[in-house]
């Protein structure tokens, strides 16, 4: 995880990968304080809660599958976690990617804006308002669909996994 990185460490990762245009962000210094931010945001949020954050920063997944995802990595790793075997107080979720989600400024009229949900909650909002809709887009081509950039990081529920103990159990 890049965040688990130091602040310099990281810096070096994203300029290496913006010299080779193999990332969106030309303002490394911009998106490094927005990403580190952004995981402190949702610490934040979820400790207040009461939910247990084991690590500084979660390792995010998907409740359940994304196949566009894969396009952004060379070679995705994929974990399997039953949901019966999620402990909901080391386990955060929020409708749509956190990065937007606690990171933009516009669009939050909807209720899951800045907010972060345990299982129970996130279950609940599914059931009530569906599951973001899949979308086929390309991360390395660009190749998004007729939403705005914005939009496409809404199609999916984001999981934050506070716990390397759980991580291991299915690695």
């Amino acid at each position: 995880m890049l965040t688990d990185l130091t602040i310099n460490e990281a810096r070096k990762i994203v300029s290496a990968e913006a010299e080779k245009k193999q990332t969106e962000y030309t303002d490394v210094e911009g998106f490094l304080q927005m990403r580190y931010g952004c995981d402190a945001r949702l610490r934040e949020a979820f400790t207040e809660r009461g939910g247990r954050a084991e690590r500084n920063n979660p390792v995010y997944m998907m409740l359940g599958e994304h196949s566009s995802w894969a396009t952004a990595y060379e070679n995705p790793a994929v974990i399997k976690i039953p949901l019966a075997e999620i402990d909901p107080m080391i386990v955060s979720f929020t409708y749509g990617d956190s990065f937007v989600i606690f990171g933009q400024n516009e669009f939050k009229m909807e209720e899951y804006w800045s907010k972060v949900y345990f299982k129970d909650e996130i279950l609940e909002l599914i059931s009530r308002i569906g599951y973001p809709p899949q979308v086929t887009y390309d991360f390395k081509s660009e190749n998004y669909t007729k939403y705005s950039p914005v939009a496409n990081h809404l199609l999916y529920v984001e999981a934050h996994v506070w716990s390397d103990k759980l991580l291991n159990k299915y690695r």
